[in-house]
This record gives structure tokens, sequence and C-alpha cells, in this order.
């Protein structure tokens, strides 16, 4: 992920350049040709210009464009914050499961958690522990006290930690399980766990 201007009058130029040349994109092909990911740093830098309203309607503008798109995880944590400050504490749950599933090493370091590289396969370079270090530093900064305690009792909660159990479960097979019905299916069942009307009581 880039790295962000600290001046508030850049943030806030940026942001509009990004919005105006996505927005073109999408005029001009019908789709966003995002090669350098300036659509999942829309939302963040709502977030660092205070903008929760805006970075709100970002998100959802991510949604309606890219409703295929997994996203990325700095991306979703600060999708989960925007929620939470928002109030909508139902969503910001299950958003703050999703940014957990998507990098298993991101929560942990956000809450101060010390936590080991997993033995398990790691999809891409975007669920990889190496992946953290590659964060601004002002996306963690955005949460406050306040917001990192709801955080950990989140995280913490038996239905998440269950959730993560399985998911970890689940990719630790796939590490050795070869090409075939039975990888298949692990594939399917760990995607369907990132999805929002995931609700078994794993």
């Amino acid at each position: 992920m880039y790295g962000f201007p600290k001046d508030p009058k850049k943030i806030n130029q940026r942001l509009k350049r990004y919005e105006r040349e996505l927005k073109k994109e999408l005029r001009n092909f019908g789709c966003i040709h995002d090669g350098p990911g300036k659509r999942y740093l829309l939302g963040p830098l709502y977030m660092l210009s205070g903008d929760i309203e805006g970075a709100i309607k970002s998100f959802k503008w991510f949604e309606e464009i890219s409703p295929d798109d997994s996203g990325e995880p700095a991306q979703y944590l600060c999708w989960t914050l925007a929620l939470y400050r928002s109030g909508d504490l139902k969503v910001a749950s299950r958003k703050l499961r999703q940014t957990m599933l998507q990098n298993l090493y991101l929560i942990p370091y956000l809450l101060g958690i010390k936590q080991s590289k997993l033995d398990i396969w790691h999809g891409s370079n975007l669920e990889n522990k190496e992946y953290i270090d590659y964060i601004p530093p002002e996306i963690f900064e955005l949460w406050d006290e306040e917001a990192l305690d709801w955080a950990g009792e989140q995280y913490y909660s038996n239905h998440i930690t269950n959730i993560r159990n399985k998911y970890i479960e689940i990719h630790r097979l796939l590490k050795n399980e070869p090409v075939g019905p039975k990888r298949s299916q692990l594939v399917k069942e760990a995607f369907q766990m990132q999805e929002f009307d995931y609700t078994s009581d794993v």
C-alpha cells in the first residue's frame, strides 16, 4: 500500500485526484482498470481526513462498482473502523471478521498481540505476515483506545474465536492437500467463511 501525505490539504488533493481518475475509467470503459489499486485507498484517505460519512459512501461505491472484488486487508481495517464510528456495530463486527480472515496477522498486530507465522497455506501475498510491513502506520494510528477495546472484545468473542480456529484449520489442511475435489471443497468453505452471511455456530 502506498504511503500517505501528512498534510491534510495534500490528503484531500490525492483523494479527489484518485476519485476523478477512477470515475473517468468507469465512464470510458464501463469498469475500473485500476492496476495500482487506487480504489482500495479512497476509504482510508477519507478516514485520514476525518470524514467518516465520506468514507462510508466511498466504501459503498466500491461495493457497487466492484461487487466481485475481494478488497484489501488494510482497506477493510479502515472500513471496519468507519462502520464502528458511524454506530453500525453489527455490520462493523462482521467487517472486522472479514478483515481478520483476509489476513490472520492484521488484527493481532493492531491489538499488540505477538503472533508467530502460522504453519498454514497462505493463498496470496495479502495473507502473509510480511504484508503488515507494507501498511502505512497512519492506518493503525486511526484507532483510539475505545475502538481498540471494542476490536479486542470482538476478536476474543466465542463466535469469532471459533470461526478463526476453523479457518486456520482449513488452511492448515490446504497446505498439504493436493489438487482435487477435497481441496476444492476446502477452498470453497474458506471463501464462504469470508462472506457477510456466514452465520454458522462453528
